[in-house]
């Protein structure tokens, strides 16, 4: 069943400027893992903050179309809960500790006490964070504070989690634990990962749609959506390192690494062979 439905959806921030979405359709569903990717200008985070409903209050906005949302029956989560680019301004800065900043969205639920210390909790326990707990947040650095919003965020135990570049900080070996644990959420929640990572999408994925110029360059399955047309709307070489080793696996069926990128797929290889 789809959490949310867009219906011919186009949207552009002014009347002056050129759409950053145009007139998509699909439906994001129940424990669905979606990953959006796409170069930069792409429309990738346009997607996710339409995706939230965090758009629809912009002044200058202009919409065409419908994004239908399920709504949620009563219970102690959340529909949504996301993680954006710019995450340092998902944190509060008014909290003395970590506990207390990942608390509290779980508050804003009217959770009970013991109840949010239970998530908050295990929510550190999954982002492995627990050296950070009592820590300010002010002290922290970009990468700690991307894992103390993802912690949050996963706090309020959401239906669909929207995630905007969720490595964009983290270490090679965070990020590979990251993956894992995207793999464990896909098991409680929808997912919608905006990325351009081949070793996150490739992993977790269930589905992948390509953008370009604000359009779906390709909808589907991994395997299908990744072809020699689609090729040029990724971030090569490193799609074309990752899908190369992953065609040699057999989790890709066709190769579309180009040979003008035959040198880094040389230098680059030795470092990735073990990530997929």
């Amino acid at each position: 069943m789809a959490l949310i439905s867009f219906k011919n959806f186009s949207l552009s921030y002014s009347d002056d400027s050129p759409p950053a979405l145009r007139g998509l359709n699909l439906d994001i569903n129940e424990l669905e893992s979606l990953v959006v990717s796409g170069l930069s200008g792409s429309g990738k985070s346009t997607f996710c903050l339409a995706a939230a409903g965090l758009l629809e209050t912009y002044p200058a906005a202009r919409q065409g179309g419908t994004i239908l949302r399920r709504s949620r029956g009563e219970g102690t989560g959340s529909g949504m809960a996301v993680v954006l680019q710019n995450f340092y301004a998902q944190i509060t800065y008014l909290r003395s500790s970590v506990f207390e900043e990942i608390a509290f969205p779980c508050e804003n639920l009217g959770l009970p006490r013991e109840e949010t210390r239970r998530r908050v909790e295990e929510a550190i326990e999954k982002i492995r964070i627990g050296h950070l707990a009592q820590r300010n947040p002010l002290e922290l650095s970009g990468g700690e504070k991307q894992k103390v919003v993802l912690a949050a965020a996963l706090a309020v135990k959401p239906e669909l989690l929207i995630l905007d570049e969720p490595l964009s900080q983290l270490d090679p070996e965070t990020t590979a634990y990251l993956a894992d644990v995207l793999l464990e959420l896909k098991k409680e929640m929808a997912l919608l990962i905006a990325e351009n990572d081949p070793y996150l999408t490739l992993k977790v994925a269930d589905r992948l749609v390509v953008l370009s110029g604000g359009m779906i360059a390709a909808d589907g399955r991994p395997d299908v959506a990744i072809n020699r047309s689609t090729s040029e709307y990724l971030d090569l070489p490193a799609w074309a390192i990752c899908v190369d080793e992953a065609t040699r696996r057999g989790i890709i069926r066709e190769e579309i690494r180009s040979p003008a990128y035959e040198l880094d797929y040389r230098r680059a290889m030795r470092r990735l062979r073990d990530r997929i």
